[in-house]
């Protein structure tokens, strides 16, 4: 998890990681609105962000000790690879520039879904429909979406760190770093029209397997149905149901989160349901919504946080 900040000082920009403060502007800045700053890249000797001072971001560059200056117009930073800073322009071109700034190269003119496998240390992006990655040196095509039985529409694609996931409506595949199919499964048909897969696909430790939660029933507009919980193992080519969960949906912002710890998974959603499972299937699930019912200053709003200590 990346825990990068940012906040502004008397009109200077102050970026940190965490709770450390890593750097203030030398210039000041008119707007400070949290939507003035885009996104922030931190490299080990520089750092980079876009700034929104008029209808097109601009792109600074700036070392931990030093003062920042603007390196292009239209273009916002992506990650520090290898010393090297990967930018994105607002016409969908990837640009790989020096570490203080200057242009080296453009990865792709027309690129989408412009990713950072912080795990491991490369960029992954989607150009003239197939995956490719950059990690510092070349650009690597991993795989065409059509060979992987996937449309670019509706896709997704998450860095797991080892492997790569990739989904549509109907399919889920997984990939490694040599683009070879390492586990795949049809989606559920979907039911409702926001059917469809629901949280983020996480693989465990030693990335051996996937889980992912997906929905049937849901249309958005408070409906009832449930949600099931699914792992994938690698090599296997159908992901098993470990637990599935009778819902009234709620309307607005839901979801729901999974996290591995080793064999077992943790699984929470926004209706205040949460649950211990073990995926080798030896223990029964804990159910824990009873427990949360319980706790006290337990928000109107239902909202609660469970993590793993």
């Amino acid at each position: 998890m990346d825990f990068t900040w940012f906040g502004f000082e008397r009109h200077h920009v102050v970026i940190g990681r965490a709770m450390q403060w890593l750097w203030r502007s030398h210039e000041t800045y008119r707007g400070t609105h949290a939507g003035d700053v885009g996104t922030i890249a931190l490299g080990r000797r520089a750092l980079a962000f876009s700034y929104f001072g008029g209808r097109r971001p601009g792109l600074y560059v700036a070392s931990y000790d030093g003062a920042e200056h603007a390196v292009a117009r239209g273009e916002w930073p992506v990650a520090f690879i290898d010393g090297k800073l990967v930018t994105q322009t607002e016409r969908g071109a990837v640009v790989v520039r020096g570490l203080h700034g200057s242009r080296l190269g453009v990865l792709a003119r027309h690129a989408s879904d412009v990713q950072v496998d912080r795990q491991s240390r490369i960029v992954l992006f989607r150009a003239k429909g197939g995956l490719f990655t950059y990690d510092g040196h070349r650009v690597r095509h991993l795989a065409r979406l059509r060979n992987l039985g996937l449309t670019g529409k509706f896709l997704t694609i998450e860095p797991l760190g080892r492997v790569v996931s990739l989904h549509d409506q109907r399919r889920l595949v997984v990939i490694d770093h040599d683009g070879r199919v390492v586990a795949s499964t049809p989606l559920p048909r979907r039911a409702k029209r926001a059917d469809g897969v629901s949280s983020a696909v996480v693989a465990n430790e030693d990335a051996t397997a996937v889980a992912f939660t997906a929905t049937s029933g849901n249309t958005a507009y408070g409906s009832r149905g449930r949600e099931t919980v699914y792992v994938l193992r690698l090599g296997k080519r159908r992901a098993l149901p470990m637990l599935s969960e009778r819902l009234v949906f709620k309307v607005c912002e839901r979801m729901a989160d999974l996290a591995w710890h080793g064999r077992n998974l943790l699984y929470s959603n926004t209706e205040l349901r949460a649950a211990v499972l073990d995926v080798s299937g030896r223990r029964a699930p804990i159910e824990l919504h009873r427990l949360i019912a319980r706790l006290p200053g337990l928000r109107r709003d239902g909202r609660f946080d469970v993590a793993w200590a």
